[in-house]
């Protein structure tokens, strides 16, 4: 396999860990600031992202995130970027394609 697959490989899985990482997190119950349920399509609106976004994260196969998308959640959810891939490298670290 070429390095170029290998590492494709590799991104694929992070980027699949990732989005079930914030499916888990944020994405099963939508809640606004103050902890009421809302919509997917609200949540995304508050997010700035689009609703399709949101399922392409919720979904099995994940997609390729960017960061930003990653920082509006973080930020939606007032839960700082530090704190979100320290929880995610206690989770998944030793389980991370190098």
């Amino acid at each position: 396999m070429s390095t170029s697959a290998v590492h494709n490989k590799a991104n694929s899985i992070m980027n699949k860990k990732l989005c079930n990482f914030i499916a888990n997190k944020f994405l099963r119950a939508f809640k606004d600031k103050e902890g009421n349920k809302i919509s997917q399509n609200k949540y995304a609106k508050y997010c700035g992202l689009s609703s399709s976004t949101i399922s392409k994260m919720k979904s099995e196969d994940g997609y390729d995130l960017p960061i930003s998308t990653i920082y509006n959640i973080c930020r939606h959810e007032r839960y700082s970027l530090n704190d979100f891939f320290s929880e995610f490298e206690n989770l998944y670290g030793e389980n991370l394609p190098l």
